[in-house]
């Protein structure tokens, strides 16, 4: 159990965090004191690893937390409102969170969530995240709901229909993190490029430079937890990573 208290506090099986708490962020549950929705998001995003702090807010979001209030707060910190200003609510899991994370921190544009394409006759595709200007989306595989035949069968005649339809969509599996970031972000770089995104030479470097770091570093690596569950209010994030399935052109080499 986490508690949060005037002080530090040494009580067994519990974590405490000396903080203010003023009477609005306190409300009552079954006779237990808990903090609020708002100000759990707000210490989710103050306390926990940046990553898993994203993908916990994304789901607050979803939950209708007004961030965009929690961000004017007083004495939050730039590092805070940063991170509160990756959020958002588009977001169906904590792995397309992270992944949005990934590309977003690798120097490419901000994705859009959750891109709605009309397939005719009353049929729409939902995809996770991408740039509609450019026809190019980033999809994440989850095991649980991609791996019987029916299931990679559905996925192969959608995404040819998209093709058809001028999309480009870079498939995502579980094992990504932390293996094969630099070739994720290559990859989908190239395919921006190809498909008309002009960055600039000081964007391109800051690109390249993420490309080399991710070859090097372990830095996303998170705490392995538990299969097939989501963000859940208490700010506790769950589930494995990604993996690129295809490897990257090399039209931007490091």
């Amino acid at each position: 159990m986490e508690l949060i208290a005037p002080s530090d506090l040494a009580i067994p099986g519990c974590v405490t965090y000396p903080a203010p708490l003023p009477e609005e962020d306190i409300t009552e549950h079954q006779g237990v004191r808990l903090t609020t929705m708002d100000r759990t998001a707000l210490d989710c995003a103050r306390w926990l690893p940046r990553m898993v702090a994203v993908a916990t807010l994304d789901q607050f979001a979803r939950r209708g937390v007004d961030l965009e209030a929690l961000w004017h707060r007083p004495l939050n910190t730039w590092g805070l409102r940063e991170t509160l200003s990756l959020v958002d609510r588009g977001a169906a899991s904590p792995r397309e969170s992270w992944l949005r994370v990934i590309l977003t921190d690798g120097g490419l544009p901000r994705p859009t969530t959750q891109i709605r394409v009309d397939l005719g006759d009353d049929r729409f595709a939902y995809l996770d995240l991408g740039w509609e200007e450019f026809k190019v989306a980033v999809e994440y595989d989850g095991q649980e709901h991609h791996t019987s035949p029916a299931d990679q069968q559905h996925d192969t005649d959608r995404r040819e229909e998209l093709r058809r339809r001028g999309w480009r969509v870079i498939a995502v599996r579980r094992d990504v993190i932390p293996g094969q970031i630099a070739d994720l972000l290559q990859h989908v770089a190239n395919a921006l490029i190809e498909s008309g995104w002009q960055p600039s030479p000081q964007r391109t470097i800051r690109i390249l430079s993420r490309i080399r770091a991710a070859r090097r570093s372990r830095r996303y690596r998170l705490p392995s937890l538990a299969p097939h569950s989501r963000a859940a209010p208490t700010g506790r994030v769950l589930g494995p990573c990604p993996r690129a399935v295809s490897r990257p052109r090399v039209s931007l080499s490091p």
